[in-house]
């Protein structure tokens, strides 16, 4: 398809979102997010202008096409650019940063939520979207685990790549992540400078203490909280909150590329190694044991939502990862051995 062609089709694209424009409002009371919705979302995009043209501050202008719980086709002038670092580097489709202007999203499902994450498969092959959906698991564990998460949406992603004069089409499975800035909102905190370290004593026992496990029971040793790296760090109620994300080197994840830091020892990302940090008040540890203790069933029910979307074999390999770190809580003995008395 070459730039005239291409160019056609995107204002018939913008034109059609303000036709369209007046069927969505905000008396249905839909956003993302807040309830659930069947999500589809249809993009063109020429992947090597993703990849050459944008960076952290430049983004392309495209049209973002969606539809929700089998309604009509909608259209909305929105801007993306790749993220991220690794998966940016390796990854055929690459995970995006999605920003939509504050009128164009007004009455429609986009508002309050214009700015957010897409995370996508890596490669264009069998299976692709496994990884996705065990990592969209991780995200929606910690959900029950502690009421300051990342809220998620599930979405259907169409994807018409350019290619010269062709055009290849795409369909993958992907899920939407608010930005940090909505999740500091929801809950009156204020957001850490990104590029600022954090003292690891300024940080809640119990948030701490409950990041580093989660991370411990996912099997993920890709973070840091002094480095805010793979983690939203909020100023909430006088401390520090750590809210942990990217999950895709974690044991549960197991994604083919993802290999563990070599300082750590271990020869895959399944081997779990306790990060976390001591804390002023040891019997944090034995409370945060009782919450997950607690949660089992919790924990449980999220990975078994899947059981007809991902294979059984698959389903299996998950629910026994997870069950060897729960019988690690279930034993004092353990718990000790490999959580409390490693902590940094």
């Amino acid at each position: 398809m070459n730039y005239n062609i291409k160019k056609l089709i995107n204002l018939f694209y913008f034109f059609t979102f303000f036709v369209l424009f007046s069927f969505e409002t905000t008396g249905q009371n839909i956003t993302l997010f807040d309830n659930s919705m069947d999500l589809k979302m249809d993009f063109i995009m020429d992947f090597k202008d993703l990849q050459k043209n944008t960076n952290d501050t430049s983004f392309i202008k495209t049209i973002l096409n969606y539809s929700f719980n089998d309604g009509e086709m909608l259209s909305i002038p929105s801007k993306v650019r790749a993220r991220g670092n690794f998966r940016r580097k390796i990854c055929y489709f690459k995970p995006m940063k999605i920003k939509i202007k504050k009128k164009a999203a007004e009455n429609t499902i986009f508002k309050g939520a214009r700015t957010l994450k897409l995370v996508v498969p890596c490669q264009n092959e069998s299976g692709n979207n496994d990884l996705v959906y065990k990592e969209l698991m991780c995200y929606e564990m910690f959900g029950a685990l502690s009421k300051v998460h990342l809220k998620t949406q599930p979405v259907t992603v169409t994807i018409h790549e350019t290619k010269g004069k062709k055009t290849i089409d795409h369909e993958i499975f992907g899920f939407l992540i608010e930005d940090d800035n909505k999740l500091a909102e929801r809950h009156n905190a204020k957001k850490y400078p990104s590029n600022r370290r954090v003292s690891p004593l300024s940080i809640s026992d119990s948030s701490a203490v409950n990041f580093a496990m989660f991370e411990y029971m996912i099997g993920n040793t890709d973070w840091s909280m002094v480095y805010q790296h793979n983690v939203e760090m909020l100023y909430l109620n006088s401390a520090a909150f750590a809210v942990p994300y990217d999950f895709d080197h974690s044991g549960v994840v197991n994604a083919y590329y993802a290999k563990p830091n070599p300082m750590l020892n271990i020869r895959s990302v399944r081997d779990r190694v306790y990060r976390g940090m001591c804390r002023k008040d040891p019997g944090i540890f034995e409370k945060m044991r009782q919450l997950y203790l607690s949660k089992i069933e919790d924990i449980k029910g999220v990975v078994n939502k899947y059981d007809s979307i991902i294979s059984e074999k698959e389903l299996t390999r998950v629910n026994d990862y997870l069950d060897d770190f729960f019988q690690i809580l279930k034993s004092e003995e353990l718990f000790k051995e490999k959580i409390a008395s490693k902590c940094r």
